[in-house]
């Protein structure tokens, strides 16, 4: 009985410490995101003051916009809905940028161009281990025989 008893208070915990956790974005400071954003930015284009000042503005007006937005957004599953958002999401991007652009010498507009190419093709190829076409990819055929360079040979 003790045995059982011990069990179930060591799950118990083990779960009660599972949901402390926070979640990853759960209460996150947008002044906090914003100026992750700028500085980000300041590395790659080095940034005036001046700059920083009106792009953290920009960013502020953009996440304020989002949280004044995000309630009228249903989750549902349709899909003419859902390409509407996204639609919506790309536009204001476009405009943030164009409104970061004006503000960019030519050099930095070059720098932010290409910072901004290299963003868009995050996450491309590969999700979730398997490319987009949705078939995983084939190294090691059925017989056991490996094709590439691990160490199952």
């Amino acid at each position: 009985m003790k045995k059982i008893v011990l069990a179930l208070a060591i799950a118990l915990l083990g779960a009660m410490m599972m949901n402390a956790q926070p979640p990853r974005h759960a209460g996150a400071d947008h002044g906090q995101m914003v100026q992750q954003r700028v500085e980000r930015l300041d590395k790659a284009l080095s940034l005036t003051e001046a700059q920083k000042v009106e792009i953290t503005k920009i960013y502020t007006e953009e996440m304020e916009t989002m949280r004044q937005n995000k309630p009228t957004q249903e989750a549902s599953g349709d899909e003419t809905a859902m390409k509407a958002r996204h639609e919506q999401m790309e536009a204001r991007r476009q405009a943030v940028n164009a409104r970061i652009e004006a503000l960019l010498t030519p050099e930095q507009a070059e720098k932010f161009a290409q910072f901004k190419d290299r963003r868009g093709h995050k996450g491309q190829g590969m999700r979730h281990g398997r490319p987009h076409d949705g078939k995983r990819p084939r190294q090691h055929d059925r017989q056991g025989d490996c094709k590439c360079d691990c160490a199952e040979k």
